[in-house]
Order: structure tokens, then C-alpha cells, then sequence
């Protein structure tokens, strides 16, 4: 997390994550992330694009 990249973007509210759309088209989700001292927490809206819901919790 010290890497200047890192630390870049936990300045950051909100980022845009890009992923492959099931049709083949590019897609981007707007996605906010916060680092609580040990895991970097994800959120995004439950009706966005892409996204499983309900969303796994799998490693958390």
C-alpha cells in the first residue's frame, strides 16, 4: 500500500471499475472503495450493470 499507484488511489472517492459486457461491448461501473486498515472495502449500487446480485461474500 505504500507504492505511489496505492496511495494515489485511496486519495480517490470514486473510480470506475471496466469489465467485458456479456454481449462483448466495453462497460464501466462506478464504484466506491475505502481502505478500513487491513481490506479494501468495495461498494457499488445493487442494480449495477455486470454485477451479480446478490453479491457473493466469498474471502470477506
Amino acid at each position: 500500500m505504500n507504492r505511489p499507484i496505492s496511495q494515489e488511489l485511496l486519495a480517490r472517492d470514486v473510480t470506475h471499475l471496466a469489465y467485458v459486457a456479456k454481449v462483448g461491448t466495453p462497460d464501466k461501473v462506478p464504484i466506491a472503495f475505502t481502505w478500513n486498515g487491513s481490506h479494501i472495502v468495495i461498494c457499488t449500487t445493487k442494480n449495477a450493470p455486470g454485477l451479480p446480485w446478490p453479491p457473493s461474500r466469498t474471502g470477506c
